[in-house]
Parts: C-alpha cells; sequence; structure tokens
C-alpha cells in the first residue's frame, strides 16, 4: 500500500499539469490500452491514426513495444534507433520519427522507456530538453501502451487524456477488461474511460457486451464507460495485418475500413483541453512518472 500513495499522488498532481501543458484546439493525447495480449490493439491503433491522417489531422504515434510487434511493424516500419539509443548519445532525438502511410508519424520507444527511472537528474533534464526541441506539431498523440500489468508502462499510460479499451469478445477477454479498468481505478483514479470493442460478429453482439460492460462497470466500480463503436471481424482486416499495413490504406472498401473511418470522425467531435502546450511537455511528465514508478520499487 505505501508503494502505491507516490504514484496515485503523481496521476493525481499531473492531471492538473497535462491540461496546462498538453491542450490546444484539437490535440488529443490518447492511450490504447487491453486487458490481455491479442486483443487487437496495435491494429485498432496503428488503423485509427490512418483515419485520422486521412480525415486531415497530423498524427503521432508513441510505440511502446519492445519486441517488434507493436505499431511500427503493423504500418511496414523498421526503427532504426530507440530511446536507448538516445540515452547512449548514439543519436538524436529526431532521429527517432519514422513517418508512415498518410504522414502518420511513429515514435518507437522501445526498451530504453525501462531506464528512464534510473536516470541521474541531469540526464532526465537533458532528455527533457530534447523532447522540448521535438518538432513534430500534431493534432491527435496514440499512444501504443505495452502490456497494462508492467509497472514501466503505467507512467505513459496514465498521463494521458484520455484512455481507450480495446476487447474483444470472450469471457476471458471481458474479465481481464474488467480487471484493467478496475485496477486504474481503484489503485490511480481514473473515472473516465473509452470503450472500443474488435472482432465482433454483429451489431447485436456489440450492443450486448458493451451494455453489459458498462452497466458493470458503471454500478460498482464507480466509473463512466463510453462506447465507442466496434470493429467487425473482418478478413481484410487480418490480411492488412500480415501484409504489415492498414487495412485503410490497403482495402478502402473494407467493411472494417468504414468501422475505423467512423471512428476517427466521432474522435473529432471528443471535448478538447482548453490550454497550450506541447509534445514535449507530455513526454517530460512520462519521464518524471518513470523516474517515480523506480522510487517506488525501491
Amino acid at each position: 500500500m505505501k508503494a502505491r500513495w507516490p504514484l496515485d499522488k503523481f496521476v493525481s498532481d499531473q492531471a492538473a499539469g497535462l491540461r496546462r501543458l498538453l491542450g490546444q484546439t484539437g490535440f488529443q493525447v490518447i492511450t490504447v490500452m487491453s486487458g490481455q495480449p491479442g486483443a487487437g490493439k496495435t491494429a485498432a491503433t496503428a488503423n485509427l491514426a490512418v483515419a485520422l491522417a486521412r480525415s486531415g489531422r497530423d498524427v503521432l504515434i508513441v510505440d511502446q513495444d519492445r519486441h517488434g510487434h507493436g505499431a511500427c511493424a503493423a504500418l511496414g516500419l523498421t526503427p532504426r534507433h530507440d530511446v536507448a539509443d538516445v540515452l547512449a548519445g548514439h543519436c538524436a532525438l529526431d532521429a527517432l520519427i519514422l513517418t508512415g502511410p498518410e504522414n502518420v508519424q511513429v515514435l518507437p520507444i522501445g526498451g530504453g522507456f525501462k531506464r528512464l527511472g534510473k536516470l541521474s537528474g541531469r540526464d532526465q533534464e537533458r532528455l527533457a530538453q530534447s523532447f522540448n526541441r521535438l518538432q513534430c506539431g500534431v493534432d491527435v498523440v496514440l499512444v501504443d501502451m505495452e502490456e497494462a500489468t508492467d509497472p514501466d508502462a503505467l507512467p505513459l499510460g496514465l498521463a494521458a487524456s484520455e484512455i481507450m479499451v480495446v476487447l474483444p469478445p470472450g469471457n476471458t477477454a471481458i474479465t481481464q477488461a474488467y480487471t484493467l479498468v478496475k485496477r486504474l481505478a481503484q489503485n490511480f483514479g481514473k473515472r473516465q474511460f473509452r470503450l472500443l470493442l474488435n472482432r465482433i460478429e454483429s451489431p447485436a453482439q456489440a450492443q450486448a457486451v458493451a451494455g453489459n460492460f458498462s452497466r458493470t462497470a458503471e454500478q460498482y466500480l464507480g466509473v463512466s464507460v463510453d462506447y465507442l463503436g466496434y470493429i467487425p471481424l473482418d478478413e481484410r482486416l487480418t490480411h492488412a495485418g500480415h501484409l504489415h499495413t492498414s487495412v485503410v490504406e490497403a482495402f478502402p472498401v473494407a467493411q472494417s475500413t468504414s468501422h475505423f473511418r467512423k471512428l476517427a470522425d466521432g474522435l473529432l467531435r471528443w471535448p478538447q483541453p482548453a490550454s497550450l502546450g506541447s509534445v514535449g511537455g507530455f513526454m517530460q511528465r512520462v519521464i518524471e512518472g518513470g523516474r517515480l514508478v523506480e522510487a517506488c520499487r525501491r
């Protein structure tokens, strides 16, 4: 219990700071999470990014994957460096950013993210300044977060202004997603969640799963779950994944493409933070969170 308190306090204290630092018209920071591997979180992130870009938005994906299965792989991109190389002085931060389809930018964090909390104060300041100099003006940041059970992922996940939970059907998936929401609500004070269903066979199935999940979470956890819609079970989406490209780009008339476009249109109508800020400000908070997580382990 003692180890939780500083991180809980970090989340609470940073919320106001993030509103000051990140909010500008059209700017959203959305962490995409799932309760278990294989839920389709990364595919949803990549395809939503391309759909948003086709709607005229400038999109940055922060790819936290350390095993070559994240947003970079989904979009056919090969990272040359990650944050570990920046920390070692092998390259500048700008060298990390890759450009994908529709000019979607991808920032691979990689394994170097685990080292953030172990940096000296001087190195943390140097890295924070590098993020502040990062030139990547965006409207939407999508964080393709690694496993939500990984403590190293918490600062990156919790610093975002929105949390989107990707949920496929099935009792195990539903239980794991509920456990994730419960953990974030009870341990870190999160009260607002967005729900995206994946691999759905019919609108009736979607309504049943979303309704039951939302009612249960609201009744027993006291949280708000906003149902965004669903992505249908679609062979073309699977095929696009095998091709390491987005279904939005490869199969523009696919059923899943239509749903990603609808999801993107809805996202653009979400309430926006009111104050001015930058991606650098967001990443500064992530660095501070990494230090705090490391302190909680001691």
